[in-house]
């Protein structure tokens, strides 16, 4: 008896087990589901534009016009990385001042250095993670708030990880091409061989500002990251062979950060500016106030009788009342004369 009684009972149990768990389950589930499609959707690039612009904006710099070609590069070199190419990789070798000006960037900046351009790329689930990294160091950094840039570019491809690249550059004033980039442009037309991606040139480049001269006539000037011989020599209008006979360098062409170079001797250092204060009003009148003192009584100043309103009556002076009156008495007297004398004798 007691052997069917278990046996009945072991699946009202195993029922009741069933019931108190699938609740359990059921919630469960679909937590699992959000969080896998959460780990499953990668930023976007419209995103990252954002983001960077966001970060100008709050750094007082203009936010940056996507650019059509910026994101033709930037989608091409993202899937690049993602496929297993090495990171700021390029098509037939071309630089990235070479690329933008074959697909008809107008490119500002120095050529020779590829211009005023630069690329960041990173693996990173979010974009806060990406920016958090570009901004630990200098270059990185610059690519996104560098006021020598006017347009961006941003694209993200999914390989192994999460691959974000953003691409940054400064377009000529004009809209239109530099003068050198014609003979760039020339030889990627002929198929010529432009020397490839030079590893010696930066990803970012600075331009050159000049210093002011010491008190003895030197100028040195502060190198900076993306900087070269060739352009400080240029602003400074002297000759890298000149740079190097005055800071021992020997035939090396290669700077390096921070590096501090003597560019000038003999310099002439800007005058002080001098506070010359504008002429007031008082001073600017003192030359034209004997003119108008003199001229103001005759010219202008009239008694305000001497110029009759048009709907004033007319007046008579005294002289011609008295005038009047002596006409009247005449008059009278002539009258009253006649007629004593035509008067009948009695």
């Amino acid at each position: 008896m007691l052997r069917k009684q278990l046996i009945w009972m072991f699946p009202l149990a195993l029922l009741i087990l069933t019931l108190s768990l699938s609740p359990r389950d059921v919630s469960a589930r679909p937590l699992a589901q959000a969080t896998q499609e959460t780990q499953a959707s990668p930023p976007t690039a419209a995103e990252i534009i954002e983001a960077v612009n966001a970060l100008r904006i709050e750094s007082g710099l203009l936010p940056l016009n996507t650019h059509p070609v910026l994101m033709q590069i930037a989608n091409w070199e993202a899937n690049a990385i993602a496929g297993g190419a090495a990171g700021h990789t390029r098509p037939n070798g071309l630089t990235l001042g070479q690329w933008l000006l074959s697909l008809g960037y107008p490119l500002s900046g120095d050529l020779s250095m590829d211009g005023y351009r630069s690329e960041n790329w990173v693996t990173a689930r979010t974009v806060e993670e990406a920016l958090q990294f570009w901004l630990s160091d200098v270059p990185h950094m610059e690519t996104m708030l560098s006021p020598n840039r006017s347009d961006i570019g941003a694209a993200v491809a999914v390989g192994d990880q999460i691959y974000l690249v953003l691409e940054t550059a400064l377009q000529t004033n004009s809209g239109e091409m530099q003068y050198d980039a014609y003979p760039i442009l020339t030889a990627l037309a002929q198929g010529g061989s432009l020397g490839g991606a030079d590893s010696s040139v930066p990803q970012y480049i600075i331009p050159v500002k000049r210093s002011t001269a010491r008190p003895d006539g030197d100028v040195v000037h502060t190198v900076q990251y993306g900087q070269s011989l060739w352009s400080i020599a240029v602003t400074y209008n002297t000759t890298i062979n000149q740079i190097r006979a005055w800071n021992n360098l020997g035939e090396t062409t290669e700077i390096y950060d921070g590096q501090i170079l003597l560019v000038q001797k003999g310099a002439t250092q800007p005058p002080p500016p001098t506070n010359t204060p504008l002429p007031t009003s008082t001073s600017f009148f003192m030359t034209a106030t004997p003119t108008l003192s003199v001229s103001l009584p005759t010219a202008t100043i009239q008694p305000e009788s001497a110029a009759p309103d048009e709907n004033d009556a007319p007046s008579l002076s005294s002289s011609g009342i008295w005038v009047g009156i002596i006409l009247l008495i005449a008059l009278v007297g002539g009258v009253v004369s006649s007629r004593i004398n035509t008067r009948p004798l009695e």
